[in-house]
C-alpha cells in the first residue's frame, strides 16, 4: 500500500549526522515525511539521558536507549516503506563509502566532526547541509555546501581561531580532551533550524538549486526578528585537505576475499609509478602497537585505529587504557616496509569494512578504490 503523498519510486537517500540530538530529534521527523526520500541513515554515537527531555525531541519511556535507534524506529512509525540504516559510532569510524548519499545533513555540536563531514562530503562529491544554534542570542542557522573546486567549503572562511578551538583527541585512547558541552539550546531553537535545513534539503533533493542557499550561511535571529543571509567564497588559503572530489573505483571484493597484497598487486599498475606503492585511509591511521599506561605491557598488532573495540583498549592484565603513540600510529602501509606475514592478511583482519575507501599508490598519485560487500 503507497501512503497518501509519497511514491513507490522514491529514490532519493539522505545521511543525518548527529542524528538524535537538539537539531537531529526534530530533523528525523521532516524527513520521514518528505516525499522522494527512499532511503536514510542515521548516525549517532549516544545514548538518551534524563537532561535530553528538555532540549529534544523524545519521550520519557526513550531515556537510556540509543539516539540512533529510537529516531530509526520513529521513522518506521511515520513510513514503513523506508530503507533505515542506523550507526551508533562517532562519524569519523563510519567507512566513507556509506556517507555516499544525496544530501547529507549535519547536526552536530563538534566542530572536529564537521571538519571531517566537510571532507567527506568533498571526497564524495555530495551536497551537505549544516545547522546549528546558539542558545543564549537565539541564533539559528544553516550552511549548504556544494563540492567543487572552486565552491567554499566549511573550512574557507574558517581563521586561526577556529582552528584552535578544535577539540584535541589523545590516539587510539579514544579521550577527548575539551569536548564541547552539550547544548542547553531550547527545544524550539532546535525545531527551528531543523526546519530551515529541512526545507533546503528538499530544495536540494528536488533539482531546485537556484533557489537554494549554496555557498550560503542563512541565520535566523529570533530575538530581534531578523533574517541575515551571509555568502562565502573559496579562499585559496583554506587549510581543508584538498577541494577535489575523488573519482572512487568500486572493490568487487569483500574485507573478508582479499588480501593485502592482492589488493596492492591488483592496483599497483596503475598507482605505482615511483616506488613501491602503498595503502591508507584517509584520515583514519593504523595501529601497529598498543602499550598499557598501567603496567607498560604491550601487544603488536596490525589494525586501523578507528576499528578497535573498547576491550582492547583496556589492558587484560591490569584494565588500564591501552595507547599507541609516536611510530606505532602510521598513515600509511608501504609494501617495501610492510613484514612478508602482512601481505598474505585479509582486509578484514586489519579492521577494514564494506564501504572503508582506500587510496592506494604512492605520493605521485593514488587510486581511489571503494571496498564491496554488504554494508547493512
Amino acid at each position: 500500500m503507497t501512503m497518501p503523498g509519497f511514491s513507490e519510486s522514491s529514490s532519493k537517500s539522505v545521511v543525518v549526522v548527529g542524528a538524535g540530538g537538539n537539531i537531529g530529534s526534530h530533523l528525523v521527523s521532516h524527513l520521514g515525511r518528505m516525499a522522494g526520500i527512499g532511503r536514510i541513515t542515521l548516525v549517532d554515537r549516544d545514548v538518551y539521558e534524563t537532561a535530553n527531555l528538555v532540549t529534544q525531541n523524545i519521550t520519557l519511556s526513550e531515556v537510556g536507549r540509543r539516539k540512533a535507534v529510537v529516531q530509526a524506529r520513529r521513522l518506521r512509525r511515520i513510513r514503513s516503506s523506508l530503507a533505515i540504516v542506523w550507526m551508533a559510532d562517532e562519524v569519523e569510524h563510519v567507512p566513507l563509502g556509506l556517507l555516499r548519499c544525496d544530501v547529507i545533513l549535519a547536526c552536530l555540536d563538534s566542530r572536529r566532526a564537521r571538519q571531517y563531514v566537510n571532507q567527506a562530503a568533498w571526497r564524495l562529491g555530495v551536497p551537505w547541509i549544516d545547522a546549528g544554534v546558539e542558545g543564549s542570542g537565539l541564533l539559528a542557522r544553516v550552511n549548504v555546501y556544494v563540492p567543487g573546486p572552486d565552491s567554499p567549503c566549511l573550512e574557507c572562511a574558517w581563521d586561526q581561531r577556529d582552528y584552535e578551538t578544535l577539540e584535541q583527541t589523545y590516539p587510539c585512547s579514544g579521550m577527548v580532551v575539551d569536548e564541547p558541552a552539550p547544548s542547553n539550546s531550547p527545544s524550539s531553537l532546535g525545531a527551528l533550524a531543523a526546519s530551515l535545513q529541512a526545507i533546503e534539503c528538499e530544495k536540494m533533493l528536488r533539482g531546485e538549486t537556484d533557489r537554494a542557499a549554496i555557498g550560503r550561511q542563512v541565520l535566523v535571529d529570533s530575538s530581534h526578528h531578523k533574517l541575515y543571509v551571509t555568502a562565502f567564497r573559496r579562499t585559496g588559503c583554506c587549510r581543508s585537505a584538498g577541494h577535489e572530489v575523488w573519482r572512487i573505483e568500486k572493490l568487487n571484493h569483500s574485507p573478508d576475499e582479499i588480501t593485502i597484497g592482492q589488493v596492492l598487486e591488483l592496483y599497483a599498475g596503475a598507482a605505482a609509478r615511483n616506488g613501491a606503492p602503498g595503502l591508507r585511509v584517509d584520515g583514519k591511521p593504523f595501529v601497529r602497537k598498543l602499550t598499557c599506561t598501567g603496567c607498560g605491557g604491550s601487544k603488536r598488532l596490525l589494525r586501523l585505529e578507528a576499528s578497535l573495540r573498547p576491550v582492547e583498549r583496556r589492558c587484560a592484565r591490569c584494565g588500564q587504557a591501552m595507547v599507541a603513540a609516536g611510530f606505532d600510529v602510521i598513515e600509511r602501509l608501504d609494501a617495501i616496509t610492510l613484514p612478508k606475514w602482512a601481505f598474505s592478511r585479509s582486509l578484514r583482519s586489519i579492521g577494514l569494512r564494506p564501504g572503508d575507501v582506500l587510496s592506494i599508490g604512492d605520493a605521485s598519485g593514488e587510486t581511489h578504490v571503494e571496498i564491496g560487500g554488504d554494508r547493512t
